[in-house]
């Protein structure tokens, strides 16, 4: 049962809607080791991401292509979520580690509203971006059924691992990974 709970994203992923399948890349053995310790299943090729332009919490809309040239661990959350709220910290932790030119962690609030977001974070900013999907239309796009889900995605946009589930973000085994994807050459 745990196997094909790891394997649900994979599926769904590769199977439905508008995510496309993008060449492999000629690291992947190694991202899928690295992403595995990580506790992150990779996919077995790269996938095109969704496009998505949502307001943040400062009222700018912000849209997939602001990302782009970053590594990017995106997460769809929720406030009324516990495992989420949990999780929430080890987001933050990483992007004081890790959040510089070349990456950030980007979440994405899922049927959530500002006044709650605001009220978890105490009325402090996370240092990231934290964005509004308040009809769900990009959490369904991503192919996201619940919270927490997460992905990691390149400096093109496109998924390379995904996780269903909390987890704790700053370890050491998951920044590894990103500062291997941080370095990968660009194709």
């Amino acid at each position: 049962m745990a196997a094909m709970r790891r394997l649900l994203p994979v599926l769904v992923l590769t199977l439905s809607g508008p995510l496309t399948v993008l060449p492999a890349s000629a690291d992947s053995p190694t991202l899928a080791a690295l992403a595995s310790e990580a506790g992150m299943e990779a996919y077995a090729v790269p996938l095109k991401a969704p496009a998505f332009a949502l307001p943040g919490l400062d009222g700018e809309t912000r849209d997939k292509h602001d990302y782009r040239g970053r590594v990017v661990l995106l997460n769809f959350w929720a406030s009324w979520c516990p495992p989420c709220r949990e999780e929430f910290p080890s987001l933050q932790r990483l992007q004081q580690t890790l959040g510089k030119r070349d990456f950030t962690v980007l979440a994405i609030a899922v049927a959530d509203n500002d006044t709650a977001v605001m009220r978890f974070l105490d009325g402090q900013r996370p240092g990231f971006d934290v964005l509004l999907d308040n009809d769900r239309k990009t959490a369904g796009d991503y192919r996201a059924a619940g919270v927490p889900v997460t992905y990691l995605l390149d400096r093109e946009g496109r998924l390379l691992a995904g996780k269903t589930g909390p987890h704790h973000w700053d370890s050491p085994p998951m920044q590894r990974l990103i500062q291997e994807v941080i370095h990968l050459r660009k194709e």
